[in-house]
């Protein structure tokens, strides 16, 4: 299986890497472990690590972790088993700690990978003066104004739009007194507000390395088509190889479901066909023939 995902991924490559949960209650295995997600499922789960490829538009490569795995052990294995080092990787925040910054550059892996808004590596001081004038430059995204300005391999950005709509939001549940919001930590946290930091080692301007982390959608997209469209949020295997194999044909369903996709975005269809449409569509003429 890791020999099939490695023909798919080739040098050069923007790779897109993210993790879910996946609900498994078997009393069987040790691999799905209580945890907790974003719809607050408290039940036992499986994480499971998957890479995008950009440049191809398709599900690359995937891998299961059991819970108890810390990320940079999950990572470095993921890495191992890719077995390319010009790769461009996209991470999510939770990718962000010194141990897998160091893998990085230690595999001379290029990166783009957000920081959390508390981490020390963000030099939040031009941020506090309000002036634009000490910021480097700006651009334009998807119509929004966006400035930067940068420390080390850290770019920092200000997205006014995001800002107010953050301030709107946190002073709303300051005003329903909504537990963990008060005034007093609405001014702790003003300068946090609109604020993104990106770390990179690709050496180019700031407005490339954001518009590569803005693709990041990719594969919150694949995630939906797995867990929504497939119905594959939740797995019944009540062993680790039935485990494996079951994720094994899930990600082969994937990659076919992204070629349709690719297909009908050629033919430009999808402005009245989706991929759940067509795939219905395919379903019911099996049936009646």
């Amino acid at each position: 299986m890791v020999t099939f995902m490695q023909e798919f991924i080739t040098e050069d490559q923007h790779i897109l890497f993210d993790g879910t949960k996946i609900i498994s209650n078997s009393q069987k295995m040790t691999i799905n472990q209580i945890g907790y997600n974003q719809e607050e499922n408290y039940e036992p789960q499986i994480n499971l690590l998957y890479a995008f490829a950009v440049n191809s538009n398709t599900p690359v490569y995937y891998r299961l972790v059991n819970g108890s795995v810390c990320d940079v052990t999950a990572f470095k294995l993921s890495l191992q088993e890719i077995q390319k080092k010009r790769l461009v990787v996209v991470a999510d925040k939770g990718f962000g700690s010194e141990a897998n910054f160091k893998l990085l550059n230690e595999q001379e892996i290029l990166y783009v990978v957000p920081l959390k808004r508390n981490s020390a590596l963000i030099d939040k001081s031009k941020l506090k003066t309000g002036d634009k004038a000490s910021f480097e430059g700006h651009f334009m995204y998807c119509n929004r104004l966006i400035w930067y300005y940068k420390c080390g391999e850290v770019f920092v950005y200000l997205d006014g739009d995001l800002k107010n709509e953050e301030e709107r939001c946190y002073l709303r549940n300051v005003g329903c007194n909504v537990e963990g919001y008060s005034s007093e930590e609405f001014l702790v946290r003003q300068f946090d507000f609109g604020c993104i930091a990106l770390r990179s080692n690709l050496g180019c301007g700031a407005e490339e390395v954001y518009c590569l982390y803005k693709t990041r959608f990719e594969i919150e997209c694949l995630f939906d088509f797995l867990k929504n469209l497939l119905g594959q949020d939740r797995s019944y295997m009540q062993n680790e190889v039935c485990l494996e194999a079951w994720a094994f044909v899930n990600h082969l369903s994937l990659m076919m479901v992204y070629r349709v996709y690719d297909l009908l975005r050629q033919y430009k269809f999808l402005s009245k066909v989706s991929v759940e449409d067509f795939l219905c569509y395919l379903k019911n003429r099996t049936r009646r023939t």
